[in-house]
């Protein structure tokens, strides 16, 4: 006898001893098993983010960090060091003609991890090393992590893909040889923001709003000589930076 047997992809009468399936009927039953499949995937896929201005995405990342702070994974000293640092770099980004969304995101998200766990942060490391050029001084120096962590975090969870603004978080504590003129501008944003009041930072402001490049020998000058006063180690990126800049600034004089 026969019985009619109904499946999520057709109707099959079929009788007490299999009936071998012309060609026709397994090319159809397989293109709607494959159209079901297809289906069933589209519907299991997450959505495609939404696109979003670098205007947008840095009020995103500012509230990001706002909420941050209530949670108390962030310092609001920290938040607001920030926003100053994305103010600053906004400046110096209208001065200096670099484009002044990226220089402000940059800015905003700088610091992004400087608060997390240590450990927190040396994961995010781990997961980046292949890409970051994370030297043994940095491995050394916890203090040295958040831009590194930073730089991931960014790339990993936030979908960043501009590798100008990953350099300016990463390379925003040590510098580095070769720099763009956005990692200048939040390297040197970063020193000194409104609220910076170190001995030398008049002078620095100074050199900065004449030129990234005199900026950048200052800064690095000031920079070495407090790691060098704690006894503190020399990342590679930093020696090869500063060399680069006094060649920079010998050349300027001459």
């Amino acid at each position: 006898r026969q019985m009619c047997i109904r499946d999520r992809y057709s109707i099959s009468c079929i009788s007490g001893r299999k009936r071998k399936k012309t060609a026709k009927e397994s090319k159809g039953i397989s293109m709607a098993k494959e159209s079901v499949i297809e289906k069933m995937k589209h519907k299991m896929q997450p959505p495609p983010p939404k696109e979003v201005s670098i205007s947008e995405a840095t009020e995103s990342m500012r509230k990001v960090l706002e909420k941050q702070v209530s949670e108390e994974t962030m310092r609001k000293e920290r938040y607001e060091h920030s926003v100053r640092v994305a103010a600053e770099c906004k400046r110096l980004a209208q001065i200096y003609h670099v484009n002044e969304d990226l220089a402000e995101f940059a800015g905003m998200v700088h610091d992004i991890c400087k608060d997390m766990k240590a450990d927190d942060q040396k994961a995010l490391m781990e997961a980046g090393k292949d890409d970051l050029d994370i030297t043994e001084e940095e491995w050394n120096t916890k203090k040295l992590w958040h831009g590194i962590a930073g730089a991931q975090l960014m790339r990993q969870k936030y979908c960043m893909n501009n590798q100008h603004v990953l350099d300016a978080i990463r390379y925003h504590t040590v510098a580095r040889k070769g720099m763009m003129p956005l990692e200048q501008i939040v390297y040197l944003a970063d020193m000194t923001e409104a609220e910076r009041n170190f001995i030398d930072v008049h002078t620095l402001r100074a050199a900065v709003n004449q030129n990234l490049n005199l900026g950048m020998y200052y800064a690095l000058k000031i920079s070495i000589a407090n790691v060098l006063d704690k006894g503190g180690l020399l990342p590679r990126h930093t020696i090869e930076a500063y060399n680069q800049y006094v060649q920079i600034v010998a050349g300027m004089k001459d």
